[in-house]
């Protein structure tokens, strides 16, 4: 008698996958969320043909993407894929730089023409009045809102305007 694996028919595989989601209390395993019976799959490692589990399709499709593009990269020659999910794991844990990616970096706002023209009106009116007139700068080609332009909007208690990103 053969004490090793059991070799499954097709006709076996609900039922043990039935089972197995009943033992995990209709809960996926890996992520935890809870699975209705057309969401479970009866998982397997495709090296060894042994069935692991049954869990989520979500989780199942995902692991079959990690350990294919595990391969792809050619880290199965250099470290065992549970060594090197645990390794990512312990990284992600770790805690971080305290420096944001230039790629994430938030831009500064946009200033609005009309913005710049309202600002521009109210100067205008006022310069009629005083000896000194103020000095209108160009709206930027930046579009940025420069010092001076800063200086001047709180100077006539306006709130520059700008586009939405």
């Amino acid at each position: 008698m053969c004490n090793g694996p059991k070799p499954l028919k097709h006709k076996d595989i609900k039922p043990l996958r039935e089972k197995l989601w009943k033992e995990n209390d209709c809960k996926c395993p890996i992520c935890g969320s809870e699975i209705s019976e057309c969401e479970v799959a009866l998982d397997h490692d495709h090296d060894t043909t042994l069935v692991r589990n049954a869990i989520c399709k979500k989780c199942n499709s995902l692991e079959g993407i990690i350990k294919s593009k595990w391969k792809r990269m050619g880290l199965m020659n250099i470290i065992p894929l549970d060594d090197f999910l645990y390794n990512l794991a312990m990284y992600l844990k770790a805690e971080q730089l305290p420096y944001i990616h230039p790629s994430h970096v938030q831009k500064k706002p946009k200033l609005m023409k009309s913005s710049y023209n309202k600002l521009k009106r109210e100067i205008e009116k006022a310069n009629k009045y005083l000896k000194t007139p103020i000095i209108i700068p160009p709206y930027p080609k930046s579009k940025r809102l420069t010092k001076k332009l800063k200086e001047l909007y709180e100077m006539f208690g306006i709130d520059p305007e700008y586009y939405s990103r």
